[in-house]
């Protein structure tokens, strides 16, 4: 941290003319905050492939996390023209967490499907299926050009089917590893480039009595 803002400043004094410094300053801040949450993004996935990640164990109402969510991030889709709509059914049975941690999944999720679409809608489900709750996030977006037997790359650390200036390809690796720990699966669906995308994930329902 300390590298980066004595690096910003430097670039800042020897190199910016006052006229522009404003503009400059801007880029060489938005990408120092970049390059932070990568980093961040990274060492999370450290410690998560670790098994050193404490997770609190808690009864979570995914219904209610879902609505909560798509209301947060329904204003980021309908900056780009994007309609976020919700299927969520509710009065599901809880399922045992950490709320945090399950929320970033969703957002994550949720956040990717907006990135990679750039018209139409996203569709955002949630429903009991048999023993487990099954979330799901569907867009209409640029879809997935890999052979369906490969799509479990798109959940490896740094592989990056779809290149992103603000990315490290560590987001769904993350994801992975937070469902994995809670017992669940995350997958995704689709039908190929320009087709759109399906990412789901199962966690089980809590058991009579558990905390």
């Amino acid at each position: 941290q300390m590298a980066i803002d004595l690096w910003s400043k430097e670039v800042k004094k020897e190199y910016i003319d006052r006229s522009k410094e404003g503009k400059f300053s801007k880029i060489i801040n938005d990408s120092l905050q970049r390059l932070r949450k990568t980093i961040g993004s990274i060492l999370d996935l450290s410690v998560l492939e670790s098994g050193r990640m404490v997770f609190r164990k808690e009864p979570i109402l995914m219904d209610v996390l879902v609505l909560q969510t798509v209301t947060t991030m329904r204003l980021l889709a309908e900056k780009k023209g994007l309609a976020l709509i919700n299927h969520v059914n509710q009065g599901l049975p809880a399922v045992i967490g950490d709320k945090e941690e399950i929320q970033r999944v969703i957002t994550n999720l949720i956040d990717n499907a907006i990135k990679y679409t750039e018209r139409g809608e996203i569709h955002v489900f949630l429903r009991q299926k048999d023993a487990s709750i099954e979330f799901a996030v569907k867009d209409t977006g640029v879809g997935i050009g890999l052979p369906k037997e490969q799509f479990g790359k798109l959940f490896e650390r740094f592989f990056q089917e779809r290149p992103r200036a603000d990315g490290a390809g560590v987001g769904l690796a993350i994801c992975k590893n937070i469902i994995e720990v809670h017992k669940g699966h995350l997958w995704v669906e689709s039908e190929g480039r320009g087709k759109g995308s399906t990412f789901k994930f199962t966690l089980p329902v809590a058991q009579e009595g558990a905390s």
